[in-house]
């Protein structure tokens, strides 16, 4: 196998320094954004959730205390002779207690959720870091070796090039007289 390459245009080995370059520079910018994003989801649970759950398990709390009260008025008021059973006031209850659940259940929900989405961001965050190191180290040596390598191909042109004309003088014959220094 051949280990020579065949450059037709050092200008090709700058532009792919340069998209490297841009590349890093468009890829940093993405995993800050990404960072951000990923920050999001644990402000949610952590600030919204935590606090917005316990409030509606006291509203809940509240409502149950509100519909057993409306439920013993109105089991107080029943007439033998009317057998009112109070239906109304028994849904209230259950849909109370319900709610009182749901917020329970929320609550343990966002505790567990905390918890997960918070190892699942770290774990992103241990996944971009790398991703960072690997374009500051890996990128970094890749576009000083372009450099290096357009650095040496123009060397190279400059050494292998054939003298121009309007360099080097005409070559001169020393045996010709009159090329010693007289000329008319």
């Amino acid at each position: 196998m051949s280990s020579s390459a065949n450059v037709a245009n050092i200008a090709a080995v700058r532009a792919v320094r340069q998209a490297l370059r841009l590349f890093v520079e468009e890829v940093n910018s993405a995993l800050i954004t990404l960072d951000l994003e990923a920050r999001r989801p644990i402000e949610w649970i952590e600030h919204d959730r935590t606090q917005y759950w316990p409030r509606e398990m006291r509203k809940a709390s509240d409502w149950v205390s509100e519909a057993r009260l409306a439920l013993q008025r109105c089991e107080l008021t029943i007439d033998v002779d009317h057998r009112k059973t109070c239906y109304d006031e028994k849904k209230q209850l259950e849909k109370a207690k319900r709610r009182l659940h749901l917020s329970e259940d929320k609550i343990r929900a966002v505790k567990r959720w905390r918890l997960e989405v918070r190892k699942e961001v770290e774990e992103f965050q241990v996944q971009v870091a790398k991703l960072q190191r690997y374009l500051e180290t890996d990128f970094e040596r890749a576009i000083a070796q372009l450099d290096r390598m357009a650095q040496s191909l123009e060397k190279y042109i400059e050494v292998s090039a054939p003298p121009s004309s309007d360099s080097v003088p005409p070559p001169s014959s020393s045996s010709d007289p009159s090329a010693a220094g007289d000329t008319p």
